[in-house]
Order: C-alpha cells, then structure tokens, then sequence
C-alpha cells in the first residue's frame, strides 16, 4: 500500500545562497520516526516506512555533499558550510 504522496505531490523546496544549499521535504509529523535517507552521489534516495505510509523517491541535490536532518516531519539536507 502507498499511501504516500509522490514526490510530485509532496511539498519539496530548494534554496540556494552562495555556496551554501538546503533541500528541504515536508512529510507531516506522522512520519518523523518513518524516514530514512541515503546519499549517493548527488541524489538523496529517500524511503518512508510507516504504517498506511511507503514510499521510495529520489530527490535531486545541488551536489555530493550534504548533512541530513528529520524533524517533526521535515527532512533538511544541506551543506555543509
């Protein structure tokens, strides 16, 4: 079951300021716990696995290096500066 939005559907925003990115993915508080990231190359492959919710999505990134965060439902990869 993907109950899950596709990351079309889902709210993703990128900034950039100088030298310094942030991808940034909002899931909602239900999937805090739920989220797990990997980096390969300067992809994030991003799966989501809770109940009702799975999910498995690559975001593209500025580049290779970035530092990942999940709190209460948002995923935050920047660089690191």
């Amino acid at each position: 079951m993907n109950a899950t939005p596709d990351a079309d559907e889902l709210h993703v925003s990128r900034s950039e300021h100088g030298n310094q990115w942030t991808v940034a993915v909002d899931f909602g508080p239900a999937a805090s716990d739920a989220v797990t990231v990997e980096i390969v190359g300067d992809t994030a492959i991003v799966a989501v696995d809770a109940p009702g919710q799975r999910t498995e999505f690559d975001v593209p990134l500025p580049d290779d290096d970035g530092d990942i965060t999940v709190n209460n439902g948002v995923l935050t990869i920047q660089n690191a500066a």
